[in-house]
């Protein structure tokens, strides 16, 4: 069976390179898939949970903006500005940015609407991925 050959990079590292049977990504207009034989494709990602199926089990991340390229021969690059593992995020910090983006968005004085509600989205995928640790 064909695989994909799948990386993910960041500005600051390679989060990570499978061989994958599979990989759903948050898109900006919702979550797609790719499966071996896809045809090509470049779209915009948004935020949420990247998932990479491989043979050993489910690949997680928490990811932010960027780009999904799907190339010839089931090469795919996901280019992020953000990658973090479920082990890696930091949930009291992510709590805290969502009480901070709540709190903004109820006093509507002066505040960036847009850029709160970025914000508190950005906080609750991470609270979604890192939940992944306690299934």
């Amino acid at each position: 069976m064909a695989e994909l050959h799948v990386s993910i990079l960041t500005p600051a590292k390679v989060a990570g390179t499978f061989s994958a049977e599979q990989v759903q990504v948050p898109g900006i207009d919702g979550y797609l898939g790719v499966l071996p034989g896809h045809t090509q494709l470049i779209s915009e990602l948004g935020v949420g949970e990247l998932l990479v199926h491989t043979r050993q089990g489910i690949e997680s991340y928490f990811v932010s903006g960027g780009y999904l390229d799907v190339g010839e021969g089931n090469h795919v690059t996901i280019l992020v500005d953000i990658a973090e593992k479920p082990v890696d995020i930091k949930v009291d910090r992510a709590k805290d940015a969502r009480q901070r983006a709540l709190s903004r968005l109820d006093d509507k004085s002066g505040v960036d609407v847009l850029r709160a509600q970025a914000a508190l989205r950005r906080a609750e995928q991470r609270l979604v991925v890192a939940a992944r640790l306690s299934k």
